[in-house]
C-alpha cells in the first residue's frame, strides 16, 4: 500500500471487501500518524471466514507491507498458545483434563476449541476491536470439578439456590430491624434532648422566681423568706442530680467509670442520703420509712450508692402519688446487702420491667404525664454491676413497686464504732 495515494497491490487470492475496508483505515491511521512504527499490528476481520490481518506502518513514507491469513492460521496460533503456555500451574498434572478453551465470534460461531466437550462451569470474556470482538472463554471440565471441590459438586442445583434465597432474606431481614433500631434510637435520643431540656428549664425557673421574690423584697413574713430559701435550695439540689446524671451517662457511653469500694457502713450512710432527700420528699407530702438492720457494712463507694439511691427515691417521687409513704429498708442476708425502696405508685408492667433499665427508655404509660431523661434507671443498673451486684424491679402485693439492690461481701458488724459513722455531703 502507497502512503502517497493509497494505492494497494496484492498477490495470491482476492481481498474480500471487508479486509479491504480493514487496510483503508490502516492506511488512514497511518497516514495520521497514529499507528507505532515499532512493532507489527494485527487485526481479525470476520467475513465469510475470519481473516488475520498483519502489518507494519514504516517511516519516511515507505510503503506499508501487509499480509492476509487464513482462519487455519489463527486456530493454529491458539494451539501452539496452549502448548507453550499451559493455563495452569505444571505442578497440576493432566492440564488438558482440567480445563477447555473456546474462541468464537461475535455472534457465535466456534472458531477454535481445544476439546469437542464443554462444561458449564465457564468464564467469557470479549477481546478488543482489532480482534473484532472475538469471544474468549475457559471452562472448567465437570469431571475435574468433582476432583477439586471437596465434598463434590451437588447433584441439583436447588438446595443451593434455595440456601442462598434463605440466606438473602435473612440478611435482607437483618437490615431491616438494624435500620428499624437506629430509627428508634434516634427517636429516643432526641426525647432524651428534649426531657432534658424541659427538666433543666424547670428548676432553674423556680430557682429564677424565689430569687427575684427575695431579691425585690416581695416576702411579707419570716417564714415566707425561709419558704423561698429553702425552695431554692430544693431546686439546686434537683439541678446537681440532673447534671450529674447526665455526666455520668456521658461517661459511660465512653466507658470511663469506674468506683473506687471501701468497706463503708451501709446503714450509717443511707440515713445520710435520706436525711439529704428530705426536703425534697416533704415538698412532695411523702413520708419515708427506714427499715435498716444497724451495723450492715458491705465495701461501695459511697458517691455511687449516694447516686443509685436518689436515682430510685426521685423515680418513686416522681411517678408516685402526693402524700404516699415509701419504704426504705438495709437488710443482711447471707453475705448479700438488699437494699430495697418501695413506693404506692403505679407500678411497673411485667412487659416493662426488663425494659426500664435500657437508656432513654420511658414507660409509655407515664412518659407523657411526667417528666424525665430516660436514663436515671439506666446508669442504677451501671453502678450496681460495678459493684457486681444486682436490681429488679418487682410488684408489692398492696400495689405499687419495689426497687431491689443487692450488693455482695456483706457483714454485719459486732462493734459499731469500728466503721465510719457517715459519709460526707459533696
Amino acid at each position: 500500500m502507497s502512503p502517497a495515494d493509497g494505492h494497494m497491490a496484492s498477490s495470491g487470492s482476492e481481498l474480500s471487501a471487508s479486509v479491504q475496508r480493514a487496510l483503508g483505515d490502516v492506511f488512514k491511521a497511518a497516514r495520521g500518524g497514529g499507528v507505532p512504527a515499532d512493532r507489527p499490528h494485527l487485526r481479525v476481520v470476520i467475513d465469510r471466514e475470519p481473516q488475520l490481518v498483519a502489518w507494519q506502518a514504516q517511516k519516511y513514507d515507505k510503503p506499508i507491507i501487509a499480509v492476509v491469513a487464513d482462519s487455519s492460521f489463527i486456530t493454529g496460533t491458539f494451539e501452539r498458545i496452549l502448548a507453550q503456555a499451559p493455563l495452569l500451574p505444571s505442578s497440576l498434572a493432566e492440564t488438558q483434563q482440567f480445563l477447555s478453551v473456546r474462541v468464537a465470534s461475535s455472534d457465535g460461531r466456534v472458531l477454535f476449541a481445544s476439546s469437542p466437550d464443554w462444561s458449564p462451569y465457564h468464564v467469557e470474556r470479549a477481546l478488543d476491536d482489532d480482534l473484532a470482538g472475538l469471544r474468549l472463554s475457559v471452562a472448567l471440565n465437570p469431571s475435574a470439578a468433582e476432583r477439586l471441590v471437596i465434598g463434590g459438586l451437588p447433584r441439583d442445583r436447588l438446595p443451593i439456590l434455595v440456601g442462598l434465597m434463605l440466606l438473602t432474606a435473612a440478611l435482607v431481614a437483618a437490615g431491616m430491624f438494624q435500620l428499624r433500631r437506629e430509627h428508634e434510637l434516634a427517636r429516643l435520643r432526641a426525647d432524651f434532648i428534649s426531657g432534658v431540656s424541659h427538666e433543666l428549664r424547670t428548676p432553674l425557673a423556680q430557682i429564677r422566681l424565689f430569687g427575684e421574690t427575695l431579691l425585690l423584697g416581695r416576702v411579707r413574713s419570716e417564714a415566707e423568706r425561709q419558704r423561698s430559701l429553702a425552695i431554692i435550695v430544693q431546686e439546686s439540689q434537683r439541678l446537681a442530680r440532673l447534671i450529674e446524671n447526665i455526666l455520668h451517662f456521658s461517661r459511660s457511653e465512653r466507658s470511663a467509670v469506674s468506683i473506687s469500694a471501701v468497706p463503708t457502713r451501709l446503714d450509717l450512710l443511707l440515713h445520710d442520703i435520706l436525711d439529704a432527700f428530705t426536703p425534697l420528699a416533704t415538698s412532695k407530702r411523702v413520708t419515708m420509712i427506714r427499715l435498716f438492720d444497724d451495723g450492715l457494712t458491705a465495701p461501695v463507694d459511697a458517691a455511687a450508692i449516694r447516686q443509685i439511691m436518689l436515682n430510685l427515691l426521685d423515680n418513686a417521687v416522681k411517678y408516685g402519688p402526693a402524700g404516699q409513704q415509701l419504704t426504705i429498708s438495709a437488710r443482711y442476708h447471707e453475705k448479700v446487702a438488699r437494699v430495697t425502696v418501695e413506693d404506692q405508685g403505679p407500678g411497673v408492667a411485667p412487659e416493662d420491667a426488663a425494659r426500664i433499665w435500657q437508656p432513654y427508655y420511658r414507660v409509655a404509660a407515664h412518659a407523657q404525664a411526667t417528666g424525665g431523661t430516660g436514663i436515671g434507671l439506666a446508669i442504677v443498673r451501671q453502678l450496681v454491676d460495678l459493684h457486681r451486684g444486682r436490681v429488679w424491679v418487682e410488684p408489692r402485693e398492696s400495689g405499687g413497686a419495689r426497687f431491689v439492690v443487692e450488693l455482695p461481701d456483706a457483714a454485719l458488724a459486732e462493734d459499731s464504732t469500728e466503721w465510719p459513722q457517715a459519709v460526707a455531703r459533696s
